[in-house]
């Protein structure tokens, strides 16, 4: 078994993860470094192009002992209470669901949004806090298909696109199995009709946001909730929404990490 250590920052660890389950490791586990830093290992049967696919992580590549991966698995993901209402579960736990709350499935895998990073738990309780069942909510990038789920939780009508294929079909898949609507498709945010939605979610990268900016603005007719980035990169994606009249109306952080919950100029208040 070859072990890959890597390190980067933080805000760049979900993505990194994502190209390492892409690369064909076996399993992953992260560390958190001083300084806003983390240091992932993953397990791959052989070293191959390894250290130079990932040089730029100052990549340290050995051999170890064979690990029983389900158990590696198994033990980090523990169920956790998000909000008020969820609690996440991965689909192995057969722990009791806490009185009051929603049990929502996680589904560790290759996609993004599995509920292991802040920003899911972020766009999750913003959800909670401003979804009206019945409403029409749009889930931009829906990757394992995690915030869907919590929307049908919640009583809303959700809808999920993403413009990779396979993370759209591993969220259709997690749908079905969890017994939610399977309303998913691979695409582009810009196939969406004008006006549509009630509720535009999206956990995707500050350089995403900007560039779909408008057209968050042309598809949501209520609110837009954005997460998926530190703070450092707020004040641009806030300005990006301000320019076509949506302004913050919550905001949730988690470490460096933010969620901003946007309305249209007439109808924002100081958060």
């Amino acid at each position: 078994m070859i072990s890959l250590s890597l390190e980067c920052r933080e805000s760049e660890s979900a993505l990194l993860s994502a190209e390492l389950w892409e690369h064909g490791t076996r399993g992953i586990q992260e560390e958190e470094l001083p300084g806003g830093r983390v240091r992932l290992r993953a397990w791959f049967d052989s070293a191959g192009d390894l250290a130079a696919r990932f040089s730029t992580f100052l990549p340290l590549v050995s051999e170890e002992a064979a690990t029983d991966w389900e158990a590696v698995t198994r033990q980090a993901w523990q169920p956790v209470e998000v909000g008020l209402r969820f609690y996440l579960a991965p689909e192995w736990d057969e722990s009791e669901t806490p009185a009051g709350r929603m049990r929502l499935t996680v589904h560790p895998g290759m996609a993004l949004g599995t509920g292991d990073h802040p920003a899911t738990r972020l766009a999750l309780t913003a959800l909670e806090s401003h979804v009206h069942a019945g409403e029409r909510i749009l889930d931009v990038g829906t990757g394992t298909g995690i915030l869907l789920a919590g929307t049908y939780l919640l009583g809303g009508r959700g809808v999920g696109c993403d413009i990779e294929y396979e993370s759209a079909r591993t969220a259709r898949h997690n749908l079905i199995r969890d017994a939610h609507p399977a309303r998913v498709f691979a695409g582009s945010l810009r196939a969406v009709a004008a006006a549509s939605t009630d509720v535009v979610v999206a956990n995707i990268n500050a350089a995403t946001h900007l560039n779909l900016a408008a057209e968050y603005a042309r598809v949501a007719r209520r609110l837009i909730i954005l997460t998926g980035f530190p703070e450092r990169h707020e004040p641009g994606v806030e300005q990006a929404l301000w320019t076509h009249g949506w302004h913050p109306v919550g905001r949730l952080t988690d470490r460096e990490w933010v969620c901003l919950s946007l309305s249209q100029a007439a109808d924002s208040a100081s958060y």
